[in-house]
């Protein structure tokens, strides 16, 4: 079946071209003459045949100037109006397609195919074009890229001199000749004239891409048959296929007070709407619309229809809100769920999941649930809402291993089981208390006794049952009692129990370095020998443990060498009654001394070297009663020297 379409008046093109898009030039292959003199002075070297009986062609603003014309087409083929754009093939080839009937003209073909560079869909397309000797009958037909092809449309276009509504006009003809002097024709008419086919395709092919477009030449207007049709250049406007969005408002509970408006993009303009209400509205908002579904047909200017369905569902007075209080569980706990209405009250409600028929209840779901919530108001209107619970996942308590660390010292503790994102709290409670440090690893202070400490595991806002973790100093050994045995004027015997569990022992000799004790590692007794000139003797002895944190803590003793037959008193009176009236070293070993005596103040207040001793004065003056110290060298018979330092009392 073919399509109709005369070319004959711009007032459809013009009606067109008042809504249109743009068309914009395509680029297509097929040409099979070339009809435009674009340079030189030489008409017939840069063209390949005259478009009409004369032989009179189109030319270029430069061949004008290179030979004095006046007018002709645009040097780069672009032709321009309004929202219309063609793009000339190449004036240096082939750049028109040329035809008559069965292509009885010369250099003419009866049916000539358009071949698109570039395949693609388009709502409209329009065919630059003129006749010569008359108008001209074509048959035009789409070849689509899937093998279909259109119906064949049947246009006509008009002469190029004379014919009414040109797209362009005034270019000037001149006769193909190989040289001036040419005669410029037709600008006192504002002929030649170009004209233009505009076909949108059938409305279910254009989404379709066009590959191609075959035009068949059907009749000529001229008695003879010599018309010819020049086909210049094909522009299109881009398929762009109709959309909506809409904005639906609710009717109230049994009123017709509901409204849907939509916005419509794509399409040939101008867009036309019919809703499927009673009476039919022609808007693009449809009002007054009481609950239902409604279609709403948007054609565009091309008579192509798009339909787009809405529902308006019916809006209670009433408001109503779902809560949940709390909104965030910790799983294994509850929540309360609750209908608020404001405005007025339900005479029902339904949750789901579960059916329930409450107001209010309690849940405890296992994971995340968002609750739908119906309420039913007094006219059987229907009220939606809902609320989400979110669930979170109570994590595991974690796992701590018990440690036993050196006294004194810190213990790192670290969680078997930790896992990310959790985060981990430490406490010194098993429930309240401050945060004493957070992470997978916590480090304590310095622990003197058996201290617990309890850690939690924390996911968003849930926390499990915390875990008690004890840290246990290691036992040190006892200290060992340490007591001085045989003492002799040369050396003195320390010994002590043993200690239970210890591994070994050290000693120290007046705050010399620890050794091993005298009767061994594992002895209890050690002997201090070769003592001279010494006053008295201390020793530490410690109990060594497994590790060296679990030493004892040392065992102290000290003793006095005995002097022999030295003896010094640690009071005297010297009050003349002929006793204890001196101080000074006595024994019949001593063969000499040398004695300082100094008072409270460290003060020399007597010296002598020889037996007699002080009375208790300084410088023929009575000392006070009072406390006094002294050092005396002591030689005995055998030449050893002893050496004593010590405190005496004066009493009166």
């Amino acid at each position: 079946m073919k399509r109709v379409l005369i070319v004959a008046s711009m007032l459809v093109i013009c009606a067109c071209r008042l809504y249109a898009q743009t068309y914009t030039p395509i680029a297509v292959t097929g040409f099979n003459n070339d009809g435009v003199a674009e340079t030189g002075i030489n008409a017939e070297a840069v063209t390949t045949t005259g478009l009409d009986i004369q032989q009179k062609i189109l030319y270029t603003f430069d061949f004008a100037a290179a030979n004095g014309l006046q007018a002709g087409v645009p040097n780069d083929g672009l032709f321009t109006t309004g929202l219309r754009t063609y793009q000339m093939n190449d004036y240096t080839a082939n750049n028109v397609l040329y035809m008559s009937k069965l292509g009885s003209v010369t250099n003419t073909v009866g049916t000539g195919t358009l071949t698109f560079t570039t395949p693609g869909a388009y709502s409209k397309i329009s065919l630059l074009c003129f006749s010569t000797e008359q108008g001209s009958t074509l048959g035009i037909t789409f070849n689509y890229t899937d093998g279909t092809t259109s119906a064949q449309i049947v246009a006509s276009i008009l002469d190029w001199f004379g014919g009414i509504d040109p797209v362009f006009d005034s270019y000037g003809r001149i006769q193909r000749l190989p040289a001036g002097p040419y005669n410029v024709e037709g600008l006192s008419s504002n002929d030649p004239r170009i004209y233009s086919i505009d076909i949108a395709p059938a409305c279910e092919n254009q989404s379709k891409e066009i590959a191609s477009i075959t035009i068949e030449y059907l009749a000529s207007g001229a008695p003879s048959g010599v018309s010819r049709a020049v086909f210049l250049a094909v522009s299109g406007q881009a398929y762009v296929p109709v959309t909506v969005t809409s904005d639906v408002t609710k009717a109230t509970c049994g009123n017709s007070d509901g409204s849907i408006s939509i916005t419509a993009t794509g399409g040939a303009f101008p867009l036309t709407y019919s809703w499927n209400t009673t009476p039919v509205q022609t808007t693009e908002t449809a009002t007054d619309l009481p609950a239902g579904s409604y279609t709403c047909t948007v054609t565009d200017a091309n008579g192509c229809p798009s339909d787009f369905s809405a529902d308006i569902s019916e809006e209670s007075m009433i408001l109503l809100k779902a809560l949940a209080k709390p909104g965030d569980i910790c799983s294994g706990t509850n929540t309360k769920l609750y209908a608020i209405p404001t405005g007025g009250s339900m005479r029902s409600y339904t949750w789901e999941p579960g059916n329930i028929t409450d107001s209010s209840f309690t849940v405890a779901p296992d994971t995340t649930t968002t609750f739908k919530l119906t309420g039913e108001d007094q006219n059987g209107c229907h009220v939606i809402d809902s609320i989400k619970v979110t669930v979170t996942k109570k994590p595991a308590a974690p796992l701590v291993s018990a440690q036993s660390i050196c006294p004194d010292s810190t213990a790192v503790l670290k969680i078997d089981n930790a896992t990310t994102p959790f985060t981990y709290n430490w406490y010194t409670y098993p429930s309240g208390g401050d945060v004493e440090g957070q992470g997978a690893t916590y480090t304590t202070p310095a622990v003197s006794t058996e201290t617990t400490w309890y850690v939690e595991a924390v996911n968003g806002p849930c926390s499990s049952d915390r875990t008690a973790v004890t840290v246990t100093p290691y036992d040190r050994a006892i200290t060992p009692v340490v007591k001085a045995g045989d003492i002799t004027t040369s050396g003195v015997t320390f010994t002590w129990d043993p200690v239970p569990g210890a591994t070994g022992y050290i000693v120290s000799v007046d705050g010399g370095a620890y050794i091993t004790p005298s009767s061994g590692n594992t002895g209890t007794s050690h002997v201090v020998t070769g003592i001279t000139n010494q006053e008295s003797i201390s020793i530490k002895v410690i109990a060594l443990g497994p590790i060296s944190c679990q030493n004892s803590l040392p065992g102290l003793a000290s003793a006095k060498p005995k002097p022999g037959e030295i003896f010094i008193p640690n009071a005297f009176t010297p009050n003349g009654d002929g006793k204890n009236d001196y101080f000074k070293p006595e024994g019949t070993t001593i063969s000499a001394i040398d004695m300082k005596v100094f008072n409270q103040w460290g003060e020399l207040i007597y010296r002598t070297n020889q037996l007699t001793g002080w009375n208790g004065t300084y410088n023929g003056k009575l000392q006070p009663t009072g406390v006094y110290t002294y050092t005396v060298r002591i030689t005995l018979n055998n030449k050893t020297e002893l050496t004593r330092k010590g405190s005496i009392n004066l009493l009166r």
